[in-house]
This record gives structure tokens, sequence and C-alpha cells, in this order.
């Protein structure tokens, strides 16, 4: 039975009006300028506040950069975007403009290399947000905390871009990441890397110059630690074994290039299209994707195999190409099929889903779990493998199981910039455990839980319970009891002892054009 909700929906508090404000905020963006006029569009205000993840993006933007900031523009309604800095990798970089010879370790240039696949500093701003500001009037339809687009443009800056690993000078990009890390505000300060670590090494080599040796210097070394929160798509140059591990080795760092198995390259290697579990595959084929993702001004700019795009400066980005990709290090699967979005993974673990919890990268969302790999430096990398619902342990199961979740929230989202009518778009709902986050329990004991969903758009909601192995710290499986769905009983083992946890998560999935999945958590503590 599923359970009917009949709440009102959410509407934007203040209607949307087209005005010349409107307009001088879309010319300033086209234009690439980074200003706008007084008459752009205000910053819609925010309820929630300090609710949001504080966050800069740092980007070698490349293809795969690309598709994956398309996605996060949909999701900056959820995020606290501080900044959008370019930055270089071992993949990219721009050069010094000199002709300056450059070796990197595993290879040799018998020239001077000024640049290597270096596709610019002006995507960001041309193309993307050009795009993002035709779509903002329908996004702020569904939600008002959608930042403007004279906003986000202020917020692109170039870091340290000239070769990879490149952190000898402060750039207008690590000046912002260093200000932010100095600032007053003490929550944590999530530093994502989808190129390089170098422009966030320059950031916290700018603040070791100018207070090592000071009497500060303990104290601002701890606060900045406990502040700065690096999630980087894979350690993209040798900054962060150089620099920041040694000289600051208490900076929380996940290395979550493990995701690659989930939103990484796509490649035909003879077994078709591989990407997400067997039931969600469909989510990464072509037809999918171009009837779901690459429509509209912002979705056409998103990428994927043999669609005929590729980034200016990149010769070896050949994936849009028919006639070249087959000659490729990555064989071309159908077309339209998912080609890659790396960089997804170190903007999931924030997302508002019900179960994020950054702060605690040992609990799962869509962003995986993690585990500790060395206490100093304070490094941390995404678990192999999870059991699903068999028990069977399957590998990159800590992404993959919410990979379907993802990509139909993704679809959704896209539709919205197509959709200037709120009630014509699906929304998520909301899905609440009742009685708090902890229960506690003996063993042998059995808890009786109950949930509730609220759906936005007053479709049904199918609720379901299940227990998340892995988060607790009980080693073995629990009797969950589904009662009516909005209820469960669960058993604890009567080999439980105090101290252990059992994880249990509820579900509650929609029935919308696209089924749209959020969750809550409670832990059975054992006493």
């Amino acid at each position: 039975m599923h359970r009917r909700v009949a709440v009102p929906p959410t509407k934007p508090s203040v209607p949307w009006r087209r005005r010349t404000g409107v307009l001088a905020c879309a010319i300033a963006t086209l234009a690439g300028m980074l200003s706008v006029t007084g008459g752009a569009l205000p910053a819609a205000a925010d309820s929630r506040g300090g609710d949001r993840p504080r966050t800069v993006v740092t980007t070698d933007m490349e293809q795969d950069d690309y598709a994956s900031l398309i996605r996060y523009l949909l999701y900056t309604n959820e995020l606290d975007t501080l900044g959008i800095v370019y930055t270089s990798s071992k993949f990219h970089w721009s050069g010094d403009g000199m002709g300056t010879p450059f070796f990197l370790p595993d290879r040799e240039y018998s020239t001077p290399q000024t640049s290597w696949r270096w596709t610019g500093t002006r995507t960001i701003q041309d193309q993307a947000l050009r795009a993002y500001a035709e779509v903002y009037p329908n996004l702020r339809r569904h939600d008002p905390h959608y930042p403007a687009p004279n906003e986000l443009l202020s917020k692109v800056k170039i870091g340290n871009i000239e070769f990879e690993g490149e952190m000898a000078k402060d750039t207008e990009g690590s000046d912002l990441i260093r200000d932010l890390l100095l600032d007053r505000d003490a929550r944590p300060l999530y530093l994502q890397a989808w190129g390089g670590t170098n422009t966030i090494a320059r950031a916290l080599k700018s603040i070791e110059q100018r207070f090592a040796g000071t009497k500060q210097w303990p104290r601002v070394k701890d606060q900045v630690s406990k502040k700065a929160v690096i999630l980087a798509s894979g350690l993209q140059d040798e900054t962060y074994a150089k620099y920041i591990a040694p000289v600051w080795p208490d900076i929380r760092v996940q290395n979550m290039a493990a995701g690659y198995a989930t939103w990484g390259y796509n490649c035909s290697r003879g077994q078709g299209n591989v990407r997400g579990l067997p039931a969600d595959r469909v989510y990464f084929s072509g037809a999918w994707i171009k009837q779901n993702i690459q429509i509209g001004p912002l979705g056409s700019l998103y990428r994927s195999w043999l669609d005929g795009q590729s980034m200016p400066g990149d010769p070896l980005d050949i994936f849009g190409d028919p006639e070249r990709a087959p000659s490729g290090w990555c064989k071309p699967l159908e077309r339209y099929d998912f080609l890659s979005e790396g960089d997804n993974v170190a903007f999931n673990p924030l997302l508002d889903t019900g179960v994020q919890d950054p702060g605690n990268p040992l609990l799962g969302s869509w962003g995986g779990r993690a585990t500790r790999t060395s206490t100093t430096p304070n490094l941390w990398t995404m678990v192999d493998t999870e059991k699903d619902d068999t028990g069977d342990d399957v590998s990159d199961y800590t992404t993959l199981r919410w990979a379907g979740a993802a990509q139909n929230d993704f679809a959704a989202r896209m539709r919205w910039t197509l959709t200037p009518r709120y009630g014509d778009g699906d929304h998520a709902p909301t899905v609440k455990i009742l009685g708090g986050e902890t229960v506690r329990a003996r063993p042998g004991s059995t808890v009786t839980l109950a949930g509730r969903a609220d759906d936005p758009d007053r479709t049904p909601v199918q609720l379901s319970w299940w227990q998340y192995r892995e988060e607790g710290t009980y080693p073995g499986t629990v009797t969950v009891t589904n009662r009516g769905h909005d209820r469960t009983s669960v058993t604890v083992p009567s080999d439980a002892t105090p101290g252990q946890t059992i994880s249990i998560i509820l579900q509650g999935t929609d029935q919308g054009t696209f089924p749209l999945t959020r969750y809550d958590r409670v832990i059975i503590r054992v006493v």
C-alpha cells in the first residue's frame, strides 16, 4: 500500500516577474562580464542560511569536468558556492607563455612545453554560466535558493594554472581560498579538487608564510586544519604528497578516485554500457541521456559519446568525433551513451539527500563511504566493497547503490530548466523517521520504528526500510520487518554486545515522471 500525503506544493515566496533587470543580468552574463549592473537579478534570500555546506570548486576544466559542472550547477541551490577556480593538473596546464621547458616525473619532452591540453579560462563564464543565466528564471520557479547568475559569475577566479603542481606564487584563486580559510566562519570549508590540489596548496602556503614563526601560528594552523576539508577526485599532481601532507597533516583529505568506477570514463571493453548496477544501466544509455539530459540551453552543453562536441585546446578530446573516437585511448560506446563525470565524486557527499553527513565520511550517502587510511596525514579513501541485498560483497557498491536515484534526480532538475511552472515539475519527497536519530535497545529486544513522507507534488511515496550493514558496528544482519511501509520492527540480535550499533535507513521514492528518492537514518545503540 502506498502512503499518500496531501500537502501543498512549496512555491517560491515571490512570483517571478519579467523586468528590465532580468535582461540586464542576461546581457551581462552573455558578454562574460565579471560584474553586473544594478539592474541584475538579486540573489535569493536563503532561509536555510548556514545549513548549506560552504564549498569551493577547483577544476582543470577538461571535458568530464565540464559534464560534472553542468550537473553541479543544478545543485547550487543546496550548496553555498564560494568559488569556482581554474587550476592545473598533470593532464592540463596553460604554460607560462615564455617557452619554459617543463618535465614531468613520468615523461620527458624533447622541446619546451608552454602548454598541455589547456582549454582556457573562459569556458565557465562564456558557456556554462551563459546557459545557466538563460534557464535561471525557470530554476528559480522550482527553488528560490538558486544563486543569481551574476553571483556565480563573481565567484569565478583563475588559480595556479601554469604547470602541473605549480604553487610558487599567489593567484586570485589561491587568495580567495586563503581568505576563506582565515575568515571568522568556523564551519567546514569543503575544497573540491577536480584537478590538481596545487591552488589549494598555494593558499595554505600563503598562510604558512604569513604566520609561521609568530605567536599566532599554532592557533592559526590548528584552526585552518580543522576548517579545511579537501574532497579530491584523485590526487592529480604531487602537491598533496610533497606539501599538504607533511606541512598540514591534520587536514582531512578524501581521495575519492574509487568513485570513477561509477562516474568516470565509460569505455567499450567488449561488454557494452556497464555503468550502474544492471537495473540502473538504462539511466546511462544514449537514448535516456539524449532524451532527458542533453536538452535545452544548459543540458545541450553536457558531454556524451559521439555527440559532436569537444573542448577547444585539448587534442585528446576526440570522444565526440565519430571518425576519430575509435583511435582514442577510451573506445566509444553507442552515440549519446554516458561518457564521464569523474568529478561528481567530489560534491556528491555534500548533496542534501537526508542521510548525508559530510562531517563523518564513515556514513554513506550519494558520495559513498570512506575509511581512514592513515592517521598522519589525515587521509581517507573510499571503501572497496559493500554488501548488497543478498549479502554478497559487491565492488564499488558504496557509490553504485545510489547511482539510479542520482540519475533520476539529475534528469528531473534538467527538466526544471525548461519548465516555468512549479506544478509541471518533479520534486523530491521529504522522508523522516519519527522519534529522533538514536534509539537505545537491549540484545534480543524488538524496536518499532515509524516514519513518514511528504511529497510536494502530492504523488504517492513508496517507503521501505533496510539495514545499512557497513554503517553499524554490529557485524551481522538483523531482521527488518516492514509493517505497512511507514512502520517497521527491528529485532536486535541476542549476540549483540553493549556499545555496538545498527544503522537502519528509511527510503522513500515518489511516483513522478522521474522517480525521486530521499532517505533518513536511525542508529540503534545496543545497551
